[in-house]
């Protein structure tokens, strides 16, 4: 077993025995935001499995019986400034796992967990694993603010950008007024909104009979050359009433990080409120405006690593697909392959923009065999970070051969060859000043994409009191239909959409102010429709689509999103009603 001595850092198997003494495993923040985990082994048994999971704000606790999996029990938890480093703690007895809580209070994790006799540790991951010593409390030890409120803050983190803070505040006697931003160097107090969210930790701790968001946090930017001991943040209380408590260790991340890290957070929030209303309400009360000027600057850092071309021009190209890559270089191969199944490729120019620069070594190996194999002309472009489906397609478009551009998902592929043959029948007719979508089929057959349309969201158009919208497809998940005529439609999905070079330019492409891919292909049929062209299905662009398995998921999406409905909304929510009639 392990001796008694200092807690250290432990990384692997390690023989323990409880009812020799109990244990502690502390977690510092960089071991929960990295999934580092803790199994306890009796034999080949799994007896207790530990995790953190950063998403979801706490631990999931499980183990297994007869080879399958438990029922898993989640608790949620927000990271904490505990100790010198340390973000949380687990006490590991006899009797089973407990949490510690402040002022030395303990919650039981569940007495299923048989942790007697001798057991082996895994630990993956870094964790301090060692005997129990004085409890320390898991929050960030409350300042008091008068007789009514206590405050702290739990979690800093700071870019060359701007910064986010949170922690929590009990303010059910004295409602929290707002924060304030102190720039001690220059002396300056700037306000801050005040945001809320629930925290299960606290609500425990505070032995809350009643949910309530004792959550806030706040973000902002900051000067340049600004250093971090020159921040303070204050809480203002009633009748102006203003208090500065201790900020925690400080973790810093570079500008693309920071953002996602903003967009994972909006998009992961537990809210005693609708998620959608309140990001809504939050984005316009600042935040959307934080979001727009730290997207900018990240944007002003984008760039092109490499561009590597496989196959040389053809005279007779009539078009190019414009393919974004992240995260998963495989489709690159199998999207060109796919066409190739269905005859030559000599009038079809091949553009992978990669979001992931980590993997272009592999994608232009790929694009070199591709090449070779199928006779195709291919293109690869890979970007110096994620700069978001706008972005890259734009710059697909840019290095693009032929007049006519065909934006195209690496998980949508032809029917049959006929689907060819229409694609370049259409990219040879020529566009004018139209948009083309094609018709999208899910494996078994059903209706994917056959148009889109505008619907205001009712349940939560009617919590926030405004219209807040949403973009639907035509007879998703529907049996398919014998109508094989063009026809007008309000918008189509960029999953494929065939548009003319000069006319792309001539709008400004898609519009890099939207984050990672959601509402950019409706907005930009919207501005196709604006500059006096029209949106067209035509089904005879018969191809499969693997809804959501083209790209490799990531914390920020469910941030984006809502970042990206409110600012469709905001940009075209007054003339959305009217969008409809085609």
């Amino acid at each position: 077993m392990l001796p008694e001595v200092a807690l250290k850092e432990h990384d692997g198997n390690h023989d323990v025995d409880l009812r020799v003494g109990a244990l502690q495993a502390k977690f510092s923040h960089d071991a929960l935001l990295n999934g580092t985990s803790l199994d306890l082994y009796r034999g080949s048994v799994l007896v207790f499995h530990l995790k953190y999971l950063w998403l979801r704000h706490g631990f999931v606790l499980n183990d297994q019986d007869g080879g399958g999996w438990g029922e898993e029990r989640f608790v949620p938890f927000r990271r904490a400034q505990v100790g010198e480093g340390i973000a949380a703690i687990i006490g590991l007895e006899a009797g089973g796992p407990e949490l510690s809580l402040p002022g030395g209070t303990r919650v039981p994790l569940g007495d299923r967990f048989d942790l007697t006799g001798s057991l082996r540790a895994n630990v993956q991951g870094a964790i301090l694993l060692g005997p129990a010593d004085p409890i320390a409390a898991p929050l960030a030890a409350p300042s008091r603010l008068g007789a009514t409120q206590a405050a702290a803050w739990d979690n800093l983190v700071i870019s060359e950008h701007g910064f986010f803070v949170e922690g929590w505040i009990d303010d059910r006697s004295a409602p929290l007024a707002g924060l304030s931003f102190e720039d001690r160097s220059m002396g300056e107090l700037v306000g801050l909104p005040a945001y809320r969210v629930r925290r299960a930790d606290v609500e425990n701790y505070l032995q809350s009979t009643q949910p309530y968001e004792f959550g806030i946090w706040t973000a902002g930017r900051l000067r340049r050359g600004f250093e971090p001991q020159d921040l303070g943040i204050a809480t203002l209380g009633p009748q102006g009433a203003q208090h500065t408590a201790q900020l925690p260790d400080l973790i810093r991340k570079p500008g693309t990080e920071f953002l996602d890290f903003l967009l994972a957070h909006l998009g992961g929030r537990e809210l005693l409120g609708e998620l959608t209303t309140r990001s809504f309400a939050d984005l316009d009360a600042g935040h959307g405006a934080f979001l727009a000027a730290l997207h900018d600057e990240v944007a002003a850092t984008r760039a092109i690593r490499i561009k590597a071309t496989f196959g040389p021009r053809s005279p007779g190209c009539r078009l190019s697909l414009v393919c974004v890559l992240l995260g998963i270089p495989d489709f690159l191969y199998l999207l060109v392959s796919q066409f190739a199944r269905f005859g030559p490729l000599d009038t079809l120019e091949f553009v992978f923009v990669s979001n992931s620069p980590e993997l272009e070594e592999v994608l232009v190996r790929d694009a070199e065999l591709a090449s070779f194999v199928f006779g195709a002309r291919i293109v690869v472009v890979s970007l110096n970070q994620n700069c978001g489906f706008s972005h890259a397609n734009n710059v697909g478009v840019a290095v693009a051969q032929a007049g006519t551009i065909g934006i195209i998902n690496p998980d949508v592929y032809p029917r049959d060859a006929a689907a060819v043959a229409n694609t370049l029948r259409v990219a040879e007719g020529g566009l004018g000043s139209d948009v083309v979508g094609g018709k999208l089929y899910y494996a078994d057959g059903s209706v994917m994409h056959e148009g889109m349309f505008f619907a205001p969201d009712v349940k939560v158009s009617a919590l926030a009191g405004a219209p807040v919208w949403t973009v639907e497809h035509f007879r998703k998940g529907f049996p398919d239909t014998a109508g094989t005529e063009p026809r007008r439609v309000p918008a189509v999905t960029g999953a494929l959409m065939l548009i003319e070079r000069a006319l792309f330019e001539r709008i400004g492409g898609f519009d890099t102010r939207f984050i990672s891919g959601y509402y950019e292909d409706a907005d930009l049929c919207l501005r196709v429709r604006q500059a006096g062209g029209n949106v067209r299905l035509d089904p005879a662009l018969a191809y499969w689509h693997y809804e959501g398995m083209g790209s490799a998921k990531r914390p920020a999406q469910a941030g984006a999103q809502l970042y990206n409905r409110w600012l469709f909304t905001r940009r075209w929510g007054a003339t959305l009603e009217r969008a409809n009639d085609v």
